[in-house]
């Protein structure tokens, strides 16, 4: 039987009375008038004479080149997209696993992309290093593979930790599975909000897929565009066939308008990150300032912290945040999971919205309470 879906549970009992939001994992969206505002005539000629009827199931061919242009080597048969990356993420392991096959997972990781492939095979858990890095320990990771392992599935930049790959690290472990001919699947959402990623796997890897959508850095979670990029066309067609008992087709509207964003990633992305880089700073100097309370972050990605609680029980804290403040923040027990161990005392605050700047004037108005509290407390009685 499945775990329930920890992050989905949490934001449902306290979302009701949250007045200030840190958890949210995306950037500031556009609304759909600026959107449409930087199509060319191209798009604007696709807008105006929209079809609403059944669209292509592999994603329109100038949406899909849009995106293998962002890859080297890349056509857009290249490029199978999805309603999402959740999807595609979904289909894929779909596409990929049978009972008989084992895959190793790098934890922490999204829970719905987690339990994609222990509905389906058996799987091996390798966490990150809890060492003010998060680094994938890749002697664990070649320990955990077995005769018939088929893939290692990885988040990078990582989410919640804000773990990137360092190139060094992403060729060992390119080289490590080229050396078992697996297949090497990393969900790519964070590489826009991340200061310096690596190249795509897909680039560099045969059998690389890169898993990526709008949703994170380009701030568009309403569109619903996701995609997976391979070199193995027959792999994608197989995807495909698993995708079309999910959703036939993207949104028609979603593909012009992921169009749009693709084609003016420069300003969008800019725009995003920007946001992200101020409320980086401002979240540095909270840290620098309630040091007693939290751990400095160290982490380099603009869609999110995940610094150390000093203060107990991080659970304890999260929800008295939701119950007193009307802040939400994630506390890292929502990131457990039955492959392996994962540290429960940090939390993941958000940096990717505007809304962010006075969210953290109200946590840090919090932990200066909680200072004060714990200077004007009674001693204990000596016995």
């Amino acid at each position: 039987m499945s775990e329930s879906f920890a992050l989905a549970a949490f934001l449902a009992r306290w979302s009701a009375g949250i007045r200030h939001d840190l958890a949210a994992s995306d950037s500031e969206t556009l609304p759909l008038s600026a959107l449409l505002a930087l199509a060319d005539a191209e798009d604007q000629r696709r807008w105006d004479a929209l079809d609403l009827g059944y669209a292509d199931p592999r994603g329109a061919p100038w949406l899909r080149e849009a995106i293998a242009r962002r890859h080297a080597g890349l056509t857009a048969d290249d490029v199978l997209c999805c309603a999402g990356a959740q999807e595609a993420a979904a289909c894929l392991m779909g596409a990929l696993l049978t009972p008989d096959d084992h895959a190793v997972v790098v934890l922490p990781l999204y829970q719905p992309s987690e339990q994609a492939v222990t509905a389906r095979c058996a799987a091996t858990g390798v966490p990150l290093a809890d060492d003010g890095a998060w680094t994938l320990d890749l002697d664990r990771l070649a320990a955990a593979l077995r005769p018939n392992t088929k893939l290692v599935l990885a988040n990078f930049p990582n989410s919640p930790t804000g773990a990137s790959l360092p190139r060094a690290a992403l060729d060992a472990l390119v080289a490590l599975c080229r050396r078992r001919g697996l297949w090497l699947v990393i969900d790519e959402v964070y590489r826009e909000t991340d200061m310096a990623p690596p190249p795509a796997v897909v680039e560099v890897y045969e059998r690389g897929i890169s898993v990526d959508g709008l949703s994170k850095g380009f701030g568009l979670p309403g569109l619903r565009v996701g995609w997976i990029a391979c070199r193995d066309r027959a792999l994608l067609a197989r995807t495909l066939a698993v995708k079309s008992g999910l959703s036939s087709c993207l949104s028609s509207a979603s593909e012009v308008l992921a169009h749009v964003a693709l084609r003016n990633s420069e300003p969008i992305l800019a725009r995003t990150r920007e946001i992200g880089r101020r409320n980086r700073a401002r979240l540095d100097a909270l840290l620098a300032r309630h040091g007693a309370l939290l751990a400095p972050d160290g982490g380099h990605n603009l869609a999110f912290a995940f610094p150390r609680y000093r203060g107990g029980d991080a659970d304890v804290f999260a929800a008295d945040l939701a119950r007193s403040r009307g802040l939400l923040i994630l506390p890292a027990a929502l990131w457990r999971s039955p492959l392996g161990p994962l540290p429960v005392d940090h939390l993941r605050i958000s940096l990717g919205h505007a809304r962010v700047a006075s969210a953290l004037e109200v946590l840090d108005s919090h932990l200066a309470t909680l200072l004060i509290e714990s200077r004007t407390r009674p001693a204990p009685c000596p016995v």
